[in-house]
C-alpha cells in the first residue's frame, strides 16, 4: 500500500468513525479523532424539489487536515476529493470536484456549494454538484490542476457530472 493510499485510508477511517450514525443518533467519538466537532448541516432546496444536505465547513476543515498530511500537491488534491466525497458532512454523497483557480477550467451546472481552499500553496475551489454539470479543462491536466469524484464520466478534457 503506497503512502498516499495509507494516509487517505486513515483519514477516511477517521471520517467514517466521526460521522457514524446509529438509529438516527450520533455515536460518541474518541477525542483523538481527526474529525472536527459536528456543526449543523445546511439543508437547502435545489431546483425547487430536491433537498440537499451538505456541511461544507466541516468538510473543508477535514480536507485541510488530510491535504497537510500529503507530501505532494497532486496527492493532496486526491485526498481533498476523497474527503470531500466521503466526509460525514456530505451525507447525500454529492459529486465533488477540485479545480485549480489559476488554470483555464470551466465549471457549469447545478452546484450545491463551492468553497475556496489553499492546497499546498495552490489556490483551489471545491465544488459539490447537486445535479448535472460539466467541468472542462482547457489547460494542463493532471492532479495538480483538477479532479472529480462521484457520479462522473471523463472523456479527454471534459468531466460530465451526474449525467451532465
Amino acid at each position: 500500500m503506497n503512502s498516499f493510499t495509507s494516509k487517505t485510508l486513515k483519514t477516511l477511517a477517521g471520517t467514517v468513525v466521526g460521522g457514524a450514525v446509529v438509529a438516527g443518533a450520533f455515536v460518541a467519538v474518541p477525542a483523538q479523532a481527526a474529525e472536527p466537532a459536528p456543526t449543523p448541516s445546511a439543508s437547502s432546496s435545489v431546483g425547487g424539489s430536491v433537498n440537499v444536505n451538505l456541511d461544507p465547513v466541516a468538510i473543508v476543515n477535514a480536507i485541510k487536515d488530510a491535504v497537510n498530511d500529503q507530501s505532494d500537491r497532486g496527492g493532496a488534491v486526491q485526498a481533498a476529493l476523497d474527503v470531500g466525497y466521503w466526509n460525514a458532512g456530505n451525507p447525500d454523497r454529492l459529486t465533488v470536484a477540485v479545480v485549480n483557480k489559476n488554470q483555464d477550467i470551466t465549471v457549469e451546472g447545478e452546484v450545491a456549494d463551492a468553497q475556496s481552499i489553499d492546497i499546498k500553496g495552490g489556490n483551489y475551489v471545491i465544488y459539490w454538484f447537486s445535479g448535472p454539470g460539466r467541468i472542462t479543462n482547457n489547460g494542463d491536466g493532471g492532479w495538480l490542476n483538477w479532479g472529480a469524484f462521484g457520479n462522473i464520466e471523463r472523456i479527454d478534457n471534459v468531466i460530465s457530472v451526474n449525467g451532465g
